[in-house]
């Protein structure tokens, strides 16, 4: 497959306004939820090895954490996999976890790509990706998050019959996310009718994007897809 993903440009912020005394505290006492950078295709080895008997999920871009941390602590039986390149959502995350005692959680505070090749094929139960950046110009479109060569990656980390959530607000990103996967004949749209993809799944939960979302008359919507074959 193509290891170019690995250097792919990354295209947001990576930091906000100037982190706290408490915010560098939480980021300093937080360092055990993170996936190291050094050896890091040792780590993932390691890590998923270790995790091997576990559903593992990954949330690709968790924001400030609500659905990660709410995840957690509802499924303590499962590990948690949380990617976010912005600081300051990822300080959030982490004095979240920190009030609420979470321990199955692990963070990979930089871009997915640079580590979706060294996560093992067939490992993952499911990934989450919720409200993307839309990038909605259509001279950004190649910024958006979701792109064939990504879906080919994701279809291959998943297990059988794992799936991957989308949720989206933006009616641009609606039709590219159903463009996109339609191409992609390893993956399987699980909609029967209209309220599949309008209501949002139980084991996805409400989040600050989510709340922006109706405040400002816009209707999110949710596309599963199961994967059907290697």
């Amino acid at each position: 497959m193509d290891s170019t993903i690995n250097s792919s440009k990354f295209y947001g912020r990576r930091k906000g306004r100037k982190l706290t005394p408490t915010a560098n505290l939480a980021l300093k006492e937080g360092g055990k939820y993170f996936i190291k950078q050094s050896n890091l295709e040792q780590n993932l080895l390691e890590l998923f090895s270790f995790y091997k008997k576990k559903t593992i999920i990954l949330e690709i871009g968790f924001g400030n954490g609500d659905n990660l941390v709410q995840s957690a602590r509802n499924y303590p039986k499962s590990l948690y996999i949380g990617a976010e390149p912005f600081l300051n959502s990822t300080v959030q995350c982490i004095q979240k976890l920190k009030k609420n005692n979470i321990t199955n959680v692990k963070i990979w505070h930089d871009d997915i790509k640079k580590i979706i090749n060294f996560i093992p094929p067939n490992s993952i139960s499911e990934i989450k990706i919720l409200f993307p950046d839309p990038w909605p110009k259509t001279k950004h479109r190649s910024r958006r998050l979701i792109q064939p060569i990504f879906i080919e990656y994701l279809s291959l980390i998943l297990t059988q019959n794992g799936t991957i959530t989308v949720g989206t607000d933006h009616p641009v990103l609606k039709s590219w996310v159903l463009e996109q996967f339609q191409s992609n004949q390893g993956l399987e749209w699980l909609a029967n009718d209209a309220n599949d993809w309008r209501t949002r799944p139980s084991d996805c939960f409400s989040t600050k994007y989510e709340k922006k979302a109706y405040k400002e008359n816009r209707v999110p919507s949710w596309f599963i897809y199961k994967k059907i074959k290697n």
